[in-house]
């Protein structure tokens, strides 16, 4: 756990006198209650984002580095003496921020993260940790008391030099590895930016859902993991286990579907029809056993692989023992043979022309794949240079988001704000889906890739069935117009194809029985992964127990903030998914209670309701939580004055952690009552020992000139 006791931010302008002339502002904070409150446009954003920026968390305001933060911080800002006047601009040179925290162990250090850095050598991705107060970081001998940690950049959460590895072991909580699609070797930390979507709501896209800032990095059921080790829940190393074993047994079920394919293609390499393939994965070897090849000698009759192959052997005997055949006694045996041969040929040729045109097509659909991947692999180095350019405000360095020849707002939202009800996406979330988009393609290109290389070796198998029945045919008309007395050459024909069939006979053979070990082997790593999920077992009782007492909690809040959509018997936390952990509303059916979403079935204003109770619940009862957490503007869709003062009632008498709530004053809820945010309706009940007001002044914004 740790609280944030220290907020100052420090700037450098082009008015400052010397290097020692500061703007910008000093927030002192309490264990406990924080109320941070004023109009609109004083700067209670700035401080909140501010927070989120010292902390390394600014990826949950959906930008990166200084990209988040207001221009107040890295350009310019204006300071007025009164309302009337235009007041005086300042412009930014340099500015950072210095964060003081203190853990459980009364641990005290200083987190300072630049804005504008005043040298080249200095980069906003790096946070440098004071261990000591900020009234002694320039102490005698505190100069180097100091290390040098980097965020958003790759294994910020495991490498020692990464600041989220950092603060996880200063505020106590050790990362549990959890299974993650995106990683190679299926595990990675519960990253310390997804635990603090929990922790952290702020205001413009934070009151939409449970967890809604959180960032995506492939793990698995992401907002479980979350609830599960807040809580300190047995289950998240278990469902964690369950991941990855699910994942082996979907790895398990494709290798077997590609071997059962594998079938079908020595069918048609043979001529033979390969009968009781189960289709479905199964531990039965005498399933597997079972599998057979039949050969068909007519229409209506199909004999075994052993009684054909001693078919074609005793046929090469008899040619071997017998001598060969004159023209004239093998005339008539040889007409039949060619007719017959000679439609045969002409089939296998219509077939094979069907055949090139279906792996043309196929052909021609992986070139199209692969140009699409280009395309996509341009689009996102697109995206990320559009990245770099907002982030570095590249466009235009005031920072006013302008286009430079045509002066129209350019955003990072792909889609301008006018008039558009559809959901956006922003250059980061549209990048990460042209992402997924690829690995969708890549995992298409490969398997028709190895579909194309099958069908090649099948249709050169084809082109040299259709040669040896050429050279057959050949050989035969040869023989009927040949001198009756020569020997018949279709006879020496006939019998080195027979040879070469007994050979693929053997080979279809070796073919079968290997397959057939292979599928074994996945059905023996098929009931080894079953029994390894079936000894998981199910989370223990212990879990059910901080289960029931955090939704006893989180029921007893809601209902205290004034929730009245649904009666409290017909909401819950769900055990199970879909849903598992969070608020549902039972729907009676049938006699079953049936889940479902909370927030279709709540009002807007009381679906804040379920996010104010829920975030307050997991900070009371969460046994690995970090301890603090941050609302910002909670009055949100038309909820009442009594609500709010009773979210700061409660959020008062948590005295042992830390609650931070940035709130307007003055600001209409548009509310059936047409109330306002009046602060000292919301503050009157409080003792004034549980909670520091910090009330931003109604003319002058926050950043103003420092003291010394």
């Amino acid at each position: 756990m740790f609280k944030i006791n220290k907020l100052r931010a420090e700037i450098l302008t082009d008015k400052s006198e010397n290097i020692t002339d500061l703007y910008g502002f000093d927030i002192l904070f309490k264990q406990g209650l924080n109320i941070i409150a004023g109009p609109n446009s004083r700067g209670k954003t700035t401080i909140n984002t501010c927070i989120y920026y010292a902390l390394g968390m600014e990826e949950l305001l959906g930008a990166h580095n200084e990209k988040a933060l207001d221009k107040a911080l890295k350009e310019e800002f204006t300071i007025k003496v009164n309302e009337e006047e235009d007041g005086v601009t300042y412009k930014v040179l340099s500015s950072k921020i210095i964060l003081e925290i203190e853990n459980e162990n009364k641990e005290v250090v200083c987190l300072e993260r630049y804005i504008k850095p005043n040298t080249d050598d200095v980069k906003t991705s790096n946070i440098v940790i004071h261990y000591s107060s900020f009234d002694h970081i320039n102490d005698e001998g505190n100069e180097t008391a100091k290390g040098v940690f980097f965020v958003n950049s790759r294994g910020n959460n495991e490498n020692p030099n990464g600041f989220y590895n950092w603060l996880s072991e200063f505020i106590n909580i050790q990362l549990p590895q959890v299974s993650n699609s995106s990683r190679t070797d299926n595990y990675s930390p519960l990253y310390l930016q997804t635990i603090f979507s929990a922790l952290f709501i702020e205001q413009t896209k934070g009151w939409s859902d449970f967890f809604a800032t959180m960032p995506f990095f492939g793990i698995t059921k992401a907002k479980e993991k979350i609830v599960e080790f807040i809580l300190g829940l047995n289950e998240i190393v278990l469902s964690t286990q369950k991941d990855v074993l699910n994942k082996e047994k979907n790895t398990i079920t494709e290798d077997w579907k590609r071997k059962i394919k594998s079938f079908s293609y020595l069918e048609k390499q043979t001529n033979s029809t390969i009968i009781n393939i189960p289709e479905e994965l199964t531990t039965d070897k005498a399933e597997i056993d079972n599998i057979n090849v039949l050969f068909s000698t007519s229409e209506d009759e199909k004999i075994s692989f052993s009684r054909f192959f001693n078919q074609k052997s005793e046929a090469v005997k008899d040619l071997e023992n017998k001598p060969i055949s004159t023209i004239k006694e093998n005339r008539e045996e040889a007409i039949l043979e060619f007719n017959k041969q000679k439609e045969e040929y002409f089939k296998l040729k219509d077939y094979i022309e069907r055949f090139e045109n279906k792996l043309r097509i196929e052909k021609q659909q992986f070139s199209g794949l692969n140009s699409q991947i280009s395309i996509i692999e341009s689009e996102i180095k697109d995206h990320i240079n559009l990245q770099k350019v907002f982030s570095e405000n590249i466009i235009n360095e005031r920072g006013a988001n302008q286009c430079p020849t045509c002066s129209q707002e350019v955003t990072t939202n792909l889609i301008s704000t006018k008039n558009i009800k559809i959901p956006q996406l922003t250059l980061e979330e549209n990048t990460n889906f042209l992402r997924s988009q690829k690995k969708i393609i890549e995992s298409s290109i490969t398997s028709l890739n190895e579909t194309i290389n099958e069908k090649k070796a099948l249709l050169l198998y084809f082109k040299n069935s259709l040669r040896q029945k050429e050279v057959l045919i050949k050989s035969i008309s040869k023989d009927l117009i040949a001198d009756d007395r020569a020997f018949s050459e279709s006879e020496v024909v006939k019998k080195l194809q027979l040879e070469r069939e007994i050979e693929s006979l053997l080979l279809l053979k070796e073919s079968i029985i290997e397959l057939k070990g292979e599928l074994q082997a996945l059905a023996n790593k098929y009931h080894n992964n079953n029994i390894e999920i079936g000894n998981l077992g199910e989370s223990e009782k212990e879990d059910e127990t901080k289960l029931a007492d955090f939704e006893t909690e989180y029921k007893n809040y809601l209902f205290g903030f004034g929730y009245d959509s649904n009666e409290k018997y017909q909401i819950s936390i769900n055990r199970k998914e879909p849903f598992k952990y969070l608020p549902v509303y039972l729907n009676k059916k049938e006699g079953v209670f049936l889940p479902q979403s909370i927030r279709i079935n709540s009002s807007a204003s009381d679906f804040v309701r379920n996010i104010w109770a829920y975030t307050l619940g997991l900070l009371n009862n969460g046994i690995n939580h970090p301890g603090v957490i941050m609302f910002d503007e909670p009055g949100q869709h038309r909820t009442n004055l009594s609500s709010l003062k009773e979210l700061f009632k409660i959020s008062s008498e948590i005295k042992e952690k830390q609650t931070i709530i940035f709130t307007s004053i003055d600001k209409p809820l548009h509310n059936e009552e047409n109330e306002k945010i009046d602060l000292d309706i919301l503050i009157e009940d409080l003792d004034s020992s549980n909670y520091k007001l910090i009330r931003l002044d109604n003319v002058h914004k926050v950043i103003g000139k420092l003291s010394t």
